[in-house]
């Protein structure tokens, strides 16, 4: 399974078209901030992938507007909030939205209603997910200050996906490992950053691209 992951599109409708047109994949897995609160600016990002033959799922980023967490699918995207589906043979997770911070962002949960949401979810293979997980390399915003999730790192210690897709911290792209997760935020697609993710009998192979390099 060949996965093509983005996060943070703000509203980059021309960058995530340059990527459809430059990668296959089977899926499409958009990790958050499709937009900046526009529902209109979150469908125009969907609507791109329906010239394109792959599966689309997505899960909503503190930018985006809160209607988009009630909504099961949208422009023939599926929504992974708090929910799992079953896409060619692994099973997918999700989880939006952003921690509580002090800028008042549109979708924000305290770490109680993460773990809730989490919880939920049944044994997964790959979980999507806007915050990253506290203490590791995509959660620092500067040096020392790590601003992840707790009850994220809680999740991926106890239940161990074979990966995770976040983003949200635009500055701490790259890769890390929780014990056998591996773990990869993009970088945000609206500076060109998004990532291929190659999946082989449970074995994740993770590659980050550029298209400003």
């Amino acid at each position: 399974m060949r996965i093509l992951a983005a996060s943070d599109i703000h509203g980059a409708v021309a960058m995530l078209k340059y990527v459809l047109r430059r990668e296959h994949a089977d899926i499409l897995v958009l990790a958050g901030d499709l937009s900046n609160n526009s529902l209109h600016e979150a469908r125009n990002v969907l609507r791109v992938a329906k010239n394109y033959d792959l599966n689309v799922v997505f899960v909503p980023g503190n930018m985006d507007p809160p209607a988009l967490l009630d909504m099961e699918s949208f422009e023939g995207a599926i929504n992974l909030h708090g929910k799992v589906k079953n896409i060619l043979g692994l099973s997918f997770g999700g989880l939006g939205g952003g921690g509580i911070s002090p800028f008042n962002t549109p979708i924000e949960f305290d770490e109680n209603t993460f773990w809730q949401k989490l919880s939920s979810l049944n044994d997964i293979d790959v979980l999507v997910s806007h915050a990253p997980p506290y203490k590791t390399r995509l959660d620092i915003v500067r040096p020392g200050m790590h601003v992840g999730s707790k009850s994220l790192l809680k999740f991926l210690e106890e239940r161990q996906p074979i990966l995770c897709i976040c983003g949200h911290i635009h500055e701490a792209y790259g890769t890390d490992f929780i014990r056998r997760t591996a773990l990869v935020n993009p970088g945000p697609l609206m500076w060109g950053r998004y990532a291929v993710i190659e999946i082989h009998d449970r074995s994740v192979r993770l590659t980050l691209k550029n298209l400003n390099s």
